[in-house]
């Protein structure tokens, strides 16, 4: 006879705990979604009078909904910079940071992609349904005309299947969909302006698409989802590299 994985029989007991004592995951996150639309309306009536820098970091204390760092000002363009993973991709947050300058908001994780939640589901928000990025993400949605998210991942090259991957320094994709006019506007300045070696998925490269990245489930209006994977060493480099770093703003914000 096949015996349940523990983790499996712990999420079957918890989920049957939780709908029998209290509201569901998916009623804690519609709740949580509600109270952030609130939040985002305070900030924009603050923010007729004052120049506001909002920063906020929650993490659920029933530890169902994966947590995040949200940092929010009106004053720079409607866009998203988010680094999902900067407990596993090292440099992507101080990346991710730099080129928030540029955007009205910059998300992180508050806990290592790998760290399980009482219903034994990984903390990863690249792959978690219910988080407070996808909530704030939803809310915030719904403030402008359009969404531009840009998420910034990191790869080891060595580690790539391919030779082709293998020698890259970029690989980005709008994950499931073709890749649009603007993607590959950006990989070419990559190419062109900084010299580096970028491709576009799947056109030019044959892994590391964010295909299963949850933000090609999520319903938003006008959304333009960027999955940016970076080299290890190129993410080294930027670090080391002011004048790169600028270079890789500008690409990304033609």
């Amino acid at each position: 006879m096949k015996l349940f994985k523990p983790t499996l029989l712990l999420s079957l007991f918890l989920s049957f705990a939780l709908s029998a004592t209290g509201p569901s995951v998916a009623d804690n996150y519609a709740t949580l979604k509600q109270q952030l639309s609130q939040w985002l309306t305070n900030q924009r009536v603050m923010q007729l009078n004052y120049h506001l820098n909002a920063e906020i970091i929650l993490d659920d204390k029933h530890e169902l909904i994966s947590g995040a760092l949200i940092r929010y000002s009106m004053r720079e363009e409607p866009c998203i910079i988010y680094a999902p993973h900067r407990y596993f991709d090292k440099y992507t947050f101080d990346i991710a940071e730099a080129l928030s300058a540029q955007c009205q908001v910059l998300i992180a994780n508050t806990k290592h992609r790998n760290t399980l939640n009482k219903l034994g589901v990984k903390a990863d928000l690249g792959k978690s349904r219910y988080s407070v990025a996808n909530a704030f993400i939803e809310s915030y949605a719904s403030t402008v005309p359009a969404t531009r998210i840009y998420q910034i991942h990191g790869f080891d090259e060595k580690k790539r299947r391919t030779e082709q991957a293998q020698a890259l320094d970029v690989i980005i994709s709008q994950g499931a969909r073709p890749p649009s006019a603007k993607v590959k506007k950006i990989s070419r300045c990559f190419n062109e302006r900084l010299k580096l070696k970028s491709a576009v998925y799947p056109l030019e490269v044959a892994e590391l698409g964010g295909t299963k990245n949850i933000l090609n489930s999520i319903t938003l209006p006008k959304n333009e989802f960027f999955h940016i994977e970076l080299s290890y060493s190129l993410r080294k480099k930027l670090i080391q590299q002011p004048k790169l770093m600028s270079g890789l703003k500008k690409c990304i914000s033609l």
